[in-house]
C-alpha cells in the first residue's frame, strides 16, 4: 500500500490507511494547511459540513491487508453505546483490486442462534464461516451485526460511521510474536450482536452512467448513514455536490476544484461549494452525509 499510493510513514507494515477518521483523543486526520484535527475542524466550522450529529459521521479507509484480517462484526447503536459507550459502525466496501484468489469472509452459515453459539464454541469454523470470492469493482453492504473479514492483498475502498467499535469472533489462532499472546476476542459479544438468521446478499453491481467526460456510479444514499459515489473523470467535468464530501482519488493524478491531487490524497469539500470540478485522469469516491431531517 505505501508504494502504491506513496504514503510516508515509520511505521511497517501498513494494511489500512486511515484517509478520513475524526475520534477526539483517538485516530484523528490531521488537516493539511491548518492546525487543526479533522474532529476539531469540525467544531470550529460546523458550516462547512451542515451535520445534525455532535461528531463528524462517517470515516474513510482504504485497506490492503498484507494476511487475512480477523473475523469481526461491528455492534448497533444500542448495544454499542451500552456496553462500550460508543456508536455502532455499519460499513461498505467497495474492492479495488484482488488477486485470483481473493476472498472475504462474509456472514454465516448458522440457522438458528443456538446453532450459531454451538459452532462458535466448538471453534467449527469450517462450518460455521461463509467465504465469497472477491469481485473487483463490485460493491458490498455491511449493516451493523454482519460478521465480515477482508481476506489477503485484496484492496478495498472502504466507508463507514465515524466510529471505531470491533468484535473479534476468530483470528486463526495468530500469535503476536513481539508477545507471545494472541489477539483479544468477544466471542459473547459477537453472540448477542450477529445477526440470525443471516440474511447478508454478498456482492451488488451498480451500473455506471455517463455524463460528459465523467463515470458516475451511485452506490448508497441513506439519510443519517452515508452516501456513498465513485466518480471518474477522463478530462474535465463538473459533479453537483448537494451537500460537504470527502472526494479520495484511488487511481490518476489531476485538479479537484483546483487543488492539485494524486491517488491515495483526499480533499474536503465544503458544504454549500455547489460544485466538484475535476481536471485530469481520476478515478476517486465522494463521501458524504444526508441529515435525516432535511436536505
Amino acid at each position: 500500500m505505501l508504494e502504491r499510493y506513496g504514503y510516508e510513514t515509520d511505521v511497517r507494515p501498513v494494511g489500512e490507511v486511515y484517509n478520513v477518521v475524526a475520534l477526539p483523543g483517538a485516530a484523528d486526520c490531521g488537516v493539511e494547511g491548518s492546525s487543526f484535527t479533522l474532529s476539531q475542524l469540525y467544531d470550529a466550522e460546523p458550516g462547512w459540513f451542515d451535520c445534525d450529529t455532535a461528531q463528524l459521521p462517517i470515516r474513510v479507509n482504504i485497506l490492503d491487508p498484507c494476511a487475512d484480517l480477523s473475523v469481526q462484526l461491528h455492534p448497533g447503536d444500542e448495544y454499542a453505546m451500552a456496553h462500550d459507550g460508543s456508536r455502532g459502525k455499519p460499513e461498505c466496501w467497495v474492492i479495488l483490486e484482488t488477486p485470483e484468489d481473493g476472498k472475504i469472509e462474509y456472514g454465516h452459515n448458522a440457522r438458528t442462534r443456538e446453532e450459531f453459539v454451538a459452532l462458535a464454541k466448538a471453534h467449527d469454523w469450517g462450518h460455521l464461516l461463509k467465504y465469497l470470492p472477491a469481485k473487483r469493482g463490485w460493491f458490498i453492504d455491511l449493516p451493523a451485526g454482519t460478521l465480515h473479514a477482508i481476506g489477503r492483498d485484496v484492496l478495498t475502498y472502504n466507508v463507514s460511521r465515524n466510529a471505531d467499535l470491533t468484535y473479534r469472533l476468530f483470528d486463526y489462532d495468530r500469535v503476536n510474536p513481539k508477545t507471545g499472546s494472541s489477539r483479544e476476542l468477544a466471542i459473547d459479544k459477537v453472540i448477542d450482536c450477529v445477526n440470525v438468521p443471516d440474511t447478508t446478499e454478498g456482492f451488488v453491481w451498480f451500473e455506471p452512467y455517463e455524463q460528459g467526460d465523467l463515470e458516475i456510479t451511485d452506490y448508497w444514499d441513506e439519510p443519517g448513514l452515508y452516501t456513498v459515489s465513485r466518480v471518474k473523470c477522463t478530462g474535465r467535468g463538473t459533479y453537483e455536490l448537494p451537500r460537504f464530501a470527502f472526494y479520495t482519488v484511488v487511481e490518476g493524478a489531476g485538479l479537484v476544484n483546483d487543488v492539485p491531487l494524486r491517488k491515495g490524497e483526499t480533499v474536503l469539500v465544503p458544504a454549500g461549494t455547489g460544485e466538484l470540478r475535476l481536471e485530469g485522469v481520476l478515478d476517486g469516491f465522494v463521501a458524504s452525509y444526508r441529515n435525516e431531517r432535511g436536505a
